[in-house]
């Protein structure tokens, strides 16, 4: 990132600062956007692999894993298409 650009920790400060003001019974960090990204990278169809590679996480990540929430588990289903 060059010289004089926003910081990591301030990118987060400014998102739990706006979902304080916007009155969010939930606490928004920095990681929130950063949870976001995988999910919908993962709902559009991008492997993990390379939503790992482009989010910052390593390769096989058991924290991303973690981080990949079920948006529709109707469509999401493991079962779709087998019955």
């Amino acid at each position: 990132m060059p010289s004089g650009g926003p910081q990591l920790e301030s990118v987060g400060d400014v998102i739990t600062r706006a979902g304080e003001r916007a009155g969010t019974e939930i606490r928004f960090t920095g990681h929130s956007p950063r949870r976001g990204l995988a999910t919908s990278s993962r709902v559009k169809g991008h492997v993990q692999i390379v939503v790992a590679k482009q989010g910052g996480w390593a390769p096989h990540s058991k924290v991303l894993a973690g981080s990949l929430e079920i948006a529709d588990q109707w469509e999401d289903n493991a079962l779709a298409g087998m019955l």
